[in-house]
């Protein structure tokens, strides 16, 4: 007998044991539950900049980069903004009403939208609670900016 140690590592006996129906589920899990490719992100960035797109040319309007996922939006001389603000931790774009004068303590201050994508590039931000969409909720927070508006429908 030698001290030396055998240079072929001995295959295991687990590998000895027929397959049972269970082998394909390890593959099946790694498929379903691994990691999914963020498209609320882009779409989210999409959306942001097509709000400040379309709202470019509006009197009096401030747009400004609070951090790397979150704009505000305020009208210069009045009080109350909106920000929108994307959460890449639970994948969702939240819109906060931020110091509106008269509002009610009971009026929601902040909303959060998921995206459902669609077969082409677009997709839709649905409100979590089921109620609206992120566009025309915007919209009427903008109409609160601007109360000359008036029901803009």
């Amino acid at each position: 007998m030698s001290d030396e140690p055998d240079p072929k590592p001995r295959a295991p006996e687990d590998d000895a044991l027929p397959p049972t129906p269970l082998a394909g589920l390890a593959r099946l899990a790694r498929e379903r539950l691994g990691p999914e490719p963020d498209r609320a992100g882009p779409a989210a960035v999409r959306a942001m900049a097509a709000t400040v797109r379309d709202l470019k040319g509006m009197p009096e309007i401030v747009v400004g980069r609070e951090s790397t996922h979150s704009i505000r939006i305020a009208r210069r001389g009045k009080v109350g903004s909106l920000a929108l603000e994307y959460l890449p931790s639970i994948r969702a774009l939240e819109l906060r009403y931020l110091g509106f004068p008269g509002a009610d303590p009971t009026t929601i201050r902040m909303r959060r939208y998921t995206y459902a994508p669609a077969d082409d590039a677009s997709g839709t931000w649905s409100r979590l609670d089921g109620g609206g969409e992120l566009f025309a909720d915007v919209r009427d927070a903008i109409v609160r900016l601007y109360p000359e508006l008036g029901d803009v429908g």
